[in-house]
């Protein structure tokens, strides 16, 4: 696997597809959700501009999708571990904290 997802990122990203599907329909909420994905792809492949957010979270970086924000750490591996997807608008250092 070319990454790894982290519990909380899992829940993020049912709660978005929830929302998504709510907000817009189910083909919306696939397209949504897969590109996210996709966009993980590019994480590993080292293809997306990452900001280093070590002063929040230790060793974490982030980058951004659409209207969210995906935080990740590098794993000794090479692997990106997705810690937490979270909306561009949320308090993202709090939300990161709490889920630590």
């Amino acid at each position: 696997m070319k990454y790894v997802i982290k519990g909380a990122a899992l829940a993020d990203l049912k709660d978005i597809a929830r929302y998504t599907r709510t907000s817009w329909g189910r083909d919306q909420e696939y397209i949504y959700i897969k590109s996210i994905f996709d966009y993980f792809d590019k994480i590993a492949s080292r293809e997306t501009f990452n900001v280093d957010y070590s002063h929040i979270k230790e060793g974490c970086f982030k980058c951004k999708i659409n209207h969210h924000v995906v935080i990740f750490q590098i794993l000794a591996d090479g692997r990106p571990e997705i810690i937490r997807i979270l909306h561009e608008e949320m308090d993202i250092p709090l939300q990161l904290i709490k889920s630590t």
